[in-house]
């Protein structure tokens, strides 16, 4: 009997109904503006014509995320939420308190990456590691909800920052006792000065009042920076500083669909496997804890 999985939220949930359907799950789709050709436009058409799911994706604005899973928490075994999860990691322990029927799941696609036990055996024998993910010219949709702190709850910290935290997590065993050895966010444009990006279209009269650049380390090995517009460089890699002052590179680059595809398998597979839902309980908590206070 195949899987049954709802989308909610039709921008990069064109990309989880890719990977659903090779998955072999039967895919619904919901997204409230009618222009994105999704199955339903409201969530209650789509519970009441289907009733029950194995995974639930949530893909809507952050701002959104909390209440749609707790309206949809009830009809699922198993719900994703995008990057940054929730505002706060005491908001994220409430959602999770209020289902316990439910298992909840932060999307943190990197860490199935095809190449992470690479990754990890490079790290290692590094004696520092550099995760940075910084663009030339890509603040996303300046003047919209992606840069409204109402709604985002933070900028590039919210947007970018998950993803690297993630990966330190992958490839870091220590990550649970490692201390943070400094942080830094902050804004380095108004939306005056933003008159292009490469991602979405600039609202001129819209609000732009989120950090733009972003870096966390932790202890003395470990960098993660994040940045939407330097105006100057792209860099989006893993560097390696060996001992012998050598560098190592991995090229970042976008997420693939296996790594999507192995997360969401992975989840389903350890459905009732306590210790892996433990385990994404404590990362999805301390991720919520280092950008939460930036």
């Amino acid at each position: 009997m195949s899987k049954r999985s709802l989308i909610i939220g039709m921008g990069i949930g064109q990309l989880y109904k890719t990977v659903l359907e090779k998955l072999g799950h039967e895919v619904i789709t919901v997204d409230k503006e009618s222009t994105k050709l999704a199955d339903f436009t409201d969530l209650n058409d789509a519970i009441a014509g289907h009733v029950f799911f194995d995974t639930v994706h949530i893909c809507t604005p952050n701002f959104t995320h909390a209440s749609i899973a707790r309206q949809i928490a009830p009809y699922a075994k198993i719900v994703f939420i995008e990057k940054p999860g929730v505002s706060t990691s005491t908001a994220w322990s409430n959602v999770l308190l209020s289902n316990p029927q439910t298992r909840f799941m932060m999307v943190k696609n990197n860490m199935w990456r095809s190449n992470i036990a690479d990754l990890k055996e490079s790290a290692s024998k590094a004696k520092s590691v550099n995760i940075e993910w910084t663009r030339k010219n890509c603040i996303p949709s300046p003047g919209s909800w992606f840069t409204t702190r109402e709604f985002a709850f933070g900028g590039v910290s919210r947007d970018l920052m998950p993803h690297l935290l993630s990966l330190y997590i992958a490839m870091n065993p220590d990550w649970r006792r490692e201390q943070q050895n400094g942080k830094a966010a902050m804004q380095n444009w108004l939306l005056e000065d933003i008159e292009s990006t490469e991602y979405g279209t600039v609202n001129p009269t819209g609000t732009h009042d989120v950090d733009d650049y972003c870096n966390i380390r932790f202890g003395n090995k470990w960098s993660c920076t994040a940045n939407w517009r330097s105006m100057t460089y792209e860099n989006s890699a893993v560097e390696f500083i060996m001992q012998d002052n050598s560098v190592e590179r991995f090229e970042l680059g976008w997420c693939p669909e296996e790594a999507y595809y192995n997360m969401i398998k992975d989840a389903v597979d350890n459905l009732e496997n306590m210790e892996f839902w433990k385990e994404q309980l404590a990362q999805d908590l301390w991720i919520h804890q280092q950008i939460e206070n930036l």
